[in-house]
């Protein structure tokens, strides 16, 4: 019996270490997040906070869970698929989010100083907002995401304006 409970022990002992090391990262952003290693930054809404390093892999941005429920979030990642244009990009993430007979607007946008394009796409009780750019120097893209309901979608769209303007390309490490 004695050698069962070492067992048992160990076990817990061994799942509780998964959970505090699978947690370490995790950290909340209020303020200016920074990725130095994906070369940029962006400013969390003031009132809000978000939380980073929650992915799989090397930390790719944050996800700001909004008060209505709605999320946003941003990361950067090399454009492996070597799309020519954001509006590119933009067309081939968004199809696998589409309703049957419903297309996305695309229009052109800015994210910070960054040309890019933004995408709407409304499926039943869901509303997914887009917004894509290509450094300027190549190599990696950015990403802005909203997901929100048609009932919030107003109030969070200026939450998404304001948190794109805060958007800074920096020397990437």
């Amino acid at each position: 019996m004695t050698r069962y409970l070492q067992s048992v022990a160990l076990t817990i002992l061994c799942v509780a270490a998964c959970e505090c090391a699978s947690s370490a990262n995790l950290r909340q952003v209020r303020g200016t997040y920074r990725n130095p290693a994906l070369g940029y930054s962006i400013e969390v809404p003031r009132g809000l906070s978000g939380i980073a390093g929650d992915e799989d892999g090397p930390e790719r941005g944050i996800r700001i869970s909004l008060p209505s429920g709605g999320v946003l979030t941003v990361w950067a990642e090399p454009n492996s698929l070597e799309w020519k244009t954001p509006a590119e990009g933009l067309r081939y993430d968004m199809s696998a989010h589409r309703c049957a007979g419903v297309e996305p607007e695309i229009l052109p946008a800015r994210l910070g100083v960054l040309k890019g394009v933004t995408g709407r796409l409304v499926c039943g009780g869901r509303v997914l907002r887009l917004v894509l750019a290509f450094r300027s120097s190549g190599g990696l893209i950015y990403w802005v995401r909203l997901e929100t309901t048609p009932a919030n979608e107003k109030t969070e769209e200026a939450v998404l304006g304001q948190f794109t303007a805060t958007f800074k390309v920096i020397r990437w490490e």
